[in-house]
C-alpha cells in the first residue's frame, strides 16, 4: 500500500495557532534550542520563567512554571 505526497502532507497537518521551527545546538554539555518570538509572546514567557518537560511514549508536553508575586520581588 502506498499513498500520494499530497495524501501524505493532508495526514501531517497540524492544526496551530502558531508553527515555528528552531533548531537545535549544543554548548557541549546541554542540547539548546531558541524559542520563537511569537510563541515566547504568545506564552507570556518572561526569563525568569521555568520549562518542565513531560515525555510519555512518543508524546511531549511542555509545562510553564511562572514564579508569583511573591517569589519575584
Amino acid at each position: 500500500m502506498s499513498i500520494t505526497e499530497k495524501e501524505l502532507r493532508d495526514l501531517i497537518i497540524v492544526d496551530a495557532d502558531i508553527e515555528k521551527i528552531s533548531s537545535v545546538s549544543s554548548d557541549g554539555k546541554n542540547l539548546l534550542t531558541r524559542i520563537p518570538r511569537q510563541v515566547a509572546e504568545k506564552l507570556d514567557l518572561k526569563k525568569s520563567h521555568k520549562l518542565r518537560w513531560l515525555l510519555n511514549g512518543e508524546k511531549i508536553s511542555l509545562e510553564i512554571i511562572k514564579k508569583n508575586a511573591k517569589e519575584e520581588n
